[in-house]
């Protein structure tokens, strides 16, 4: 499983209280790039992070990139052959620990403890603690920390114009032109590389 090579040091220069660069990792590991190429390509776009980032502009870094995404709320309907990033509310002291604020006093106060993680064939990938089992090892890490999904966004991999297999983009197929126009990687088997 891919993990991008400076999500250790990233993570722990962007560790903030009630924020982080968890969004960016998720986002890092579909696309099999560096945090760092992430943040460039957020900035190049004009997406606004203040230490955290919001499901508007993960969609919007995906769509900008030619991904097929798709914004869901409730229970997970899983599909190995697609990636998915999930919203993780970690739960407040108080009594209702269900919507709308999850334990928390306040709309604003339940936003500012939510996390992102990646889902991919069976495993998660969260950037604080690397990779674990899906699904029991991340029902054993949701139950540790307190936390539920509550939406997710389903990635879909496009069909590729050379070899006509599903790929996700910005990944490589050998069937690619001189010119590097087609940059995939297969999801599963194929004559691509």
């Amino acid at each position: 499983m891919f993990t991008p090579q400076d999500n250790k040091e990233l993570t722990e220069k962007y560790a903030i209280e009630h924020g982080g660069i968890c969004g960016q990792a998720c986002l890092a590991v579909i696309t099999r790039n560096s945090i760092q190429s992430v943040l460039d390509l957020w900035k190049y776009q004009g997406l606004e992070f203040k230490g955290w980032s919001g499901w508007k502009q993960l969609r919007q870094y995906l769509e900008y990139r030619g991904y097929k995404v798709k914004q869901i709320r409730g229970t997970m309907h899983y599909d190995s052959k697609k990636l998915y990033i999930a919203r993780v509310q970690w739960l407040g002291d108080g009594d209702k620990k269900d919507k709308p604020f999850y334990g928390w006093n306040h709309w604003s106060q339940a936003t500012s403890y939510t996390h992102f993680i990646v889902i991919e064939k069976f495993k998660f990938f969260c950037n604080e603690t690397g990779w674990g089992d899906f699904p029991i090892g991340l029902k054993k890490y949701l139950e540790a920390n307190k936390g539920v999904i509550t939406s997710y966004m389903e990635i879909t991999p496009q069909q590729c114009a050379n070899c006509g297999l599903n790929h996700m983009p910005n990944t490589k197929c050998s069937m690619q032109p001189e010119s590097g126009i087609w940059n995939f990687r297969p999801m599963e088997g194929g004559n691509c590389e």
